[in-house]
């Protein structure tokens, strides 16, 4: 632990606690739980961007605020019609905000409206209590208009120079013939993280700004490069190309200056162009080499000269394709809803029967039942169960806590002192179980501190939770289980609509029917770094290896199939060629729809790659022979790997 993340972290929490205390004097003690639960979605939020439209969420939020507002004081008038109005709302906001290739944000604004239930407030005081809430969707905003409003700009070139820092050493251990997992490692996660942040940034969940734009290009030609060292070997120590590539790598990687000084970095890379204007390399790995470290280059120096304000803009020159427009429920394929709506039915249910219950038999711990069912329920069936032992653990652990320590010290002062303690000690205690303890502790012991009943308040929580857990247990069990299997399946079957789609624009793109710079390709292009990685998460949490071979050959493959068009966009393609290319991306997209070897598209591949003469066209082939290669390897891990997803 540094010393700078003990001071952030206790800045962090001072700034909380403020929050908090300013909430409560202004919208009273009633809404000091809407001040928690605020901050907890202000903190949550942070890991999207959410500056594209500052007004539009605003609104948004406020609009949801302000539903779970009202909706929590109409559930006031009857304990049966609380019942479908709990319903209602718990699926609205966890089918909302609920996603398949992004962590769910639904937690916050669920705590909230258990939070509203649990503490009720009179026709009188509604309007100070909707008030607070819309205060805290503008806060919500404010925080993100702070931190997240330049943050591909803030964390873009860093996270470039990172990758090209991991380059250099990549090629150094495959020079000295030494294995480089964790550099490519390094660098997935990296072009990962940055294309995270692109897809945060597109406008009406499509169109990419300028700079998102440059970026992912960025991030394409600098996983070309990666790839394409993988077939470095230490023969190739003193080959030209290996030295400029390093020599403008390092150019990038070692710049003193958190920002990339593209120009000259553009100068340095037509120098080493002009060089092999008289020679090529007649190696079509070095002349993909050489074209992807210009293109890297030159969209670094188009990001450069974009001026900050058209950094947002977007193009709009194309209508937003029907299978990238927002699904409803009903024409919505299945790896896209199964899991919100599981998810989403499973968790209103569970907390409109704990509602009724507590409304019903008016069990004063009745919301610690609601609370309980809110953590237990989660997406996936199988992180339910360890989700129960833990907490049933911290339940009985944090309130033998409370009952031992405050039998100990009486003092309002120490007892308060003692709960500030344990509030931030949780920003350092990261795993679930022992963070639960914390949270016990601090919740019993806030109503202890007020009511003095110590004892008597412990043993009705423990209750309420086990019933809550018995709840959990039986919707988890009974009402649309989801299991992990069934999340790999979905992500499964995603990836291959990708490459699928892939294959369409990019014969659409070749033949002149579809813009070459579309939306449609970039979108496809995040669309996978984002499966695999959730793939990745998913595969970890079961317990399983996560082997980067059951991975890469679909990674390969769109990067592939996103360099042909870059390489069209640069250079263009011959009408010989552009006919010979859409012919092979069809005979590859026979294949794959119909399950077949790629055997035979292999030898016809290299028979033209040994009859070609012409330079350019050998490197679109070779393009085209590295597509299809993947294509064979992605089916043949497909059916290695089915055993294991399955299990």
């Amino acid at each position: 632990m540094t010393k700078k993340t003990i001071i952030s972290n206790t800045l962090l929490f001072v700034g909380m606690v403020v929050y908090i205390i300013l909430f409560s004097a202004v919208f009273g003690e009633n809404n000091i739980l809407v001040g928690v639960s605020t901050i907890t979605a202000m903190l949550m939020l942070l890991e999207r961007d959410l500056t594209i439209h500052p007004v539009q969420n605003t609104i948004k939020f406020s609009a949801l605020n302000l539903m779970t507002g009202i909706a929590a004081f109409a559930t006031g008038f009857s304990v049966w019609t609380a019942i479908p109005i709990n319903f209602v709302m718990m699926f609205i906001i966890s089918y909302t905000l609920i996603f398949n290739l992004k962590n769910p944000l639904y937690f916050p604004f669920s705590l909230q409206y258990l939070f509203l239930l649990a503490i009720p407030v009179s026709g009188g005081d509604l309007p100070l209590r909707l008030a607070g809430l819309v205060f805290g969707a503008i806060s919500i905003m404010a925080l993100q208009m702070i931190v997240n409003r330049k943050r591909i700009s803030k964390n873009g070139d860093p996270i470039i120079k990172s990758v090209c820092s991991s380059l250099l050493e990549k090629i150094d251990k495959r020079l000295a013939g030494e294995e480089a997992d964790d550099m490519d490692t390094a660098i997935r996660k990296s072009i990962g993280s940055l294309r995270s942040m692109i897809y945060d940034q597109r406008e009406e969940d499509y169109y990419l700004t300028e700079e998102g734009r440059l970026r992912l290009t960025i991030t394409a030609a600098l996983e070309k490069i990666d790839t394409l060292l993988n077939s470095l070997e230490p023969r190739h120590a003193e080959g030209q190309v290996i030295q400029d590539v390093r020599m403008i790598l390092n150019k990038v990687a070692e710049g003193t200056s958190k920002e990339i000084d593209a120009a000259e970095l553009s100068k340095a890379s037509e120098e080493v162009l002009q060089s092999y204007r008289t020679a090529a390399p007649q190696s079509s790995t070095q002349l993909r080499l050489l074209n992807n470290i210009d293109y890297f280059t030159d969209s670094l120096l188009a990001l450069q000269q974009l001026a900050p304000e058209k950094r947002k803009i977007t193009r709009k020159i194309e209508e937003i394709p029907l299978k990238f427009k927002k699904l409803t429920l009903r024409s919505a394929p299945r790896h896209v809803s199964s899991l919100k709506m599981s998810y989403a039915i499973r968790i209103a249910t569970g907390i409109a029967i704990s509602g009724f219950l507590m409304d019903f038999f008016n069990l004063n711990e009745g919301r610690w039942m609601m609370f309980t069912v809110l953590s237990v329920i989660i997406p996936f069936y199988e992180q339910s169960h360890k989700k129960i032992r833990d907490r049933i653990f911290a339940t009985i652990v944090g309130a033998t806590l409370v009952w031992i320590i405050f039998s100990i010290f009486h003092a309002t002062a120490m007892r308060t002192g003692l709960l500030l303690l344990a509030g931030y000690l949780m920003s350092y205690v990261k795993v679930y179980r022992y963070s639960t303890i914390l949270v016990t502790f601090s919740a019993i012991g806030s109503v202890a501190l007020i009511t003095g009943e110590t004892q008597f308040l412990t043993v009705e929580r423990l209750v309420m939770v086990l019933v809550g857990v018995c709840i959990a247990l039986l919707i988890n069990r009974f009402v649309l289980p989801y299991k992990m299997t069934d999340a790999n399946v979905s992500l499964g079957e995603m990836a291959n609509d990708i490459l699928k789609e892939m294959i369409i624009e990019a014969k659409e793109a070749i033949n002149g029917n579809a813009a070459i710079g579309s939306h449609s390709m970039k979108n496809l292009l995040i669309f996978s770094t984002m499966v695999e990685e959730r793939a990745r998460v998913n595969l970890q949490a079961a317990g399983k290896d996560v082997a980067d071979e059951l991975f890469a050959p679909r990674r390969l493959a769109n990067n592939t199939l996103y360099e042909l068009l870059m390489w069209k966009e640069m250079h263009g393609m011959k009408e010989d060629i552009s006919i010979q290319s859409v012919e092979i991306l069809e005979q590859l997209q026979t294949c794959w729809e119909t399950g077949t070897s790629y055997t035979a598209l292999v030898k016809e591949l290299h028979l033209l790659l040994e009859s070609e003469s012409i330079l350019e066209n050998k490197i679109i082939l070779s393009m085209l022979l590295e597509t299809v290669e993947e294509f064979e390897l992605i089916r043949t891990e497909d059916e290695r790997a089915k055993p294991n997803l399955q299990k």
